[in-house]
Parts: structure tokens; C-alpha cells; sequence
């Protein structure tokens, strides 16, 4: 049965008032039930899965459904003080990690969840390994996750080779 139909037979048997009230019920409840005050550990490890899981699979939605729109995106390249700062927005963060992947043997790379860590009640810092196919070695991914309207979202992203 079609939404319309239900809202319409809702204001035909409750009256204007009562329909107004149900209507705000419907519309307020969803945000109240699923927004979090706090980090938890298990939203933490679902938003590390998210990258593993990506890492493995080079499917980018894991990653799109637990980034911020506005994530900033500092990649560092080289060691000993020779190397590069590379500044990515989302979509471009999304195309270097899939360029990374190259691979004409199979789908995916070597990957690890390494730790995570509170800083608060409403931030956390999570580390993972993978191997980058382009560069031809491992890259430490350090994300800082933090609460935006109740929903745990990674808003910065450093990486390490």
C-alpha cells in the first residue's frame, strides 16, 4: 500500500489535530531512536570494518556511508624528510585509494586493523595498515572519527608510508 494512500485514510479518520500529532511523531522518532550521545566501542570497529572491508573488496560505498561530506584528507609520501604533503577532499581521497589498488591479478590488498583509541566521549582515533600496489609498500591510515547529529562519521584522515 502506497504512503499517500495510509497518510490520507489517517486524515480522514483522526481529524486535522490528531493527523498533525501523528505526523510529528512519525517524523521525530527515527533521529531520536538511532542518534548516539556517544562514541561506542562497537561503532568504532563497524567504521574500521567499513575500511577493511573497502580495502578488500575496493567497493566504494563502505567508505562513502561512514565519511564526512567536508573529511579532510592529508596524505604524507616519501621518509626522511624527503617526500610530499598531498591535500585530498572525499571523491579525490576515493580515486587515490582505488589507483592504489591497480592490480591486474586480483581485487583488493593486504590489510589490518591495528588499534583504536577514545579521545573523549564523542572522538576516536582508529590505525590501519594496508599495502598500497601503486607505492609497493604498506601505508598507516590514522582516522579521527567524531559524532556529527548523533551518527559517528570519519572527519580527518593522515596517511603514512
Amino acid at each position: 500500500m502506497d504512503i499517500h494512500f495510509v497518510l490520507m485514510d489517517a486524515f480522514n479518520e483522526l481529524g486535522m489535530r490528531k493527523f498533525v500529532l501523528l505526523l510529528m511523531i512519525m517524523v521525530s522518532y527515527p533521529s531520536q531512536a538511532f542518534a548516539l550521545d556517544e562514541l561506542t566501542e562497537d561503532s568504532i570497529n563497524h567504521i574500521a570494518q567499513q575500511f577493511i572491508d573497502f580495502h578488500r573488496t575496493e567497493d566504494e560505498t563502505l567508505l562513502q556511508s561512514v565519511m564526512s561530506n567536508d573529511v579532510q584528507v592529508t596524505v604524507n609520501q616519501g621518509s626522511s624528510g624527503f617526500g610530499f604533503v598531498l591535500q585530498y577532499d572525499r571523491g579525490e581521497y576515493l580515486d587515490y585509494l582505488k589507483k592504489g589498488h591497480r592490480s591486474k591479478t586480483r581485487v583488493g590488498t593486504d590489510v589490518s586493523f591495528i588499534s583504536s583509541e577514545f579521545l573523549g566521549n564523542r572522538e576516536a582515533k582508529i590505525i590501519i595498515r594496508y599495502r598500497s600496489k601503486k607505492l609497493n609498500k604498506y601505508v598507516w591510515m590514522e582516522g579521527l572519527i567524531e559524532l556529527i547529529n548523533g551518527e559517528p562519521r570519519v572527519i580527518s584522515v593522515d596517511e603514512y608510508n
